[in-house]
């Protein structure tokens, strides 16, 4: 079967330990995956999205949120995430895969066609936006060809890559060639704000950002909300929580981590 091309495939999943239902918050008058979705097919490189999430019967709601809203969905292993993406993209014949976690819900569909582009001008085999980071966590794009994803499928057999989906890909240059898309040095912001979802903190962050800027441009971009935040700092309250990430329990393992982008 012809491959379709760049499909996006979003992870989701009820059970978030730190927000449980966190995708489920509402934005502006819509949960906040929906908003996501609705974001990322403002893209005018991707082909399709598809929303993977698990098996289990909690998640039952994501699927159907997206049968109600025409999103095509997914489901596989609830923990191994390189399995349920791999069969995810096998499914749905998928050439190039636009990988975008269902935490950022402030995702700039620009930023997103940017990675894409470097993805194809550069010739890698994976590209993203965050070895090293420049963006806010919240805004992180990773993109790579199904045949590097299979590549990983077969050989990746540490637990973390396999619930990470990607550190084997960026984790190994000398397999693959690695690419990466930053931001001009005045607009890095990647140590000055946070911008993803994992604790209530963020959400209120991030709910204050759709009150204010939706309803003026449902595809606001990130210099829309850095102009915003600049002129409300006082709804920054999850600073103490910028470049918190799951790294720390791995840096033993990882080679290619530089720690001056962690707060461990």
């Amino acid at each position: 079967m012809k491959k379709k091309g760049i499909i996006c495939i979003v992870q989701a999943r009820i059970s978030s330990k730190r927000l449980p239902a966190k995708i489920l918050l509402p934005g502006f008058n819509k949960p906040l995956l929906l908003h996501t979705i609705e974001r990322l097919k403002k893209s005018k490189l991707i082909d399709d999205v598809v929303v993977a999430t698990s098996n289990l019967k909690i998640d039952d709601v994501i699927l159907k949120i997206c049968k109600r809203n025409n999103i095509n969905t997914f489901r596989g292993h609830p923990l191994n995430l390189l399995d349920r993406y791999y069969k995810c993209a096998k499914k749905y014949n998928a050439k190039t895969i636009v990988r975008i976690t269902s935490d950022c819900p402030l995702i700039d569909y620009k930023i997103v066609d940017s990675v894409i582009k470097n993805f194809k001008v550069s010739n890698v085999d994976y590209s993203s936006n965050v070895h090293p980071p420049t963006f806010p966590d919240g805004f992180d794009v990773e993109v790579f060809s199904f045949k590097v994803l299979k590549k990983t499928y077969f050989n990746a057999n540490k637990n973390f890559e396999k619930e990470h989906v990607t550190p084997y890909i960026w984790d190994n240059p000398n397999k693959f060639k690695i690419g990466n898309f930053s931001t001009s040095i005045k607009k890095r912001y990647h140590d000055k704000y946070r911008l993803t979802l994992d604790y209530k903190e963020d959400f209120y962050v991030i709910w204050n950002i759709y009150k204010a800027l939706y309803p003026k441009n449902r595809y606001f971009e990130l210099k829309d909300i850095i102009n915003y935040l600049t002129k409300k700092p006082n709804i920054l309250i999850n600073k103490d929580y910028i470049k918190v990430n799951w790294y720390k329990d791995h840096y033993k393992k990882l080679k290619t981590i530089n720690k001056k982008y962690t707060k461990y």
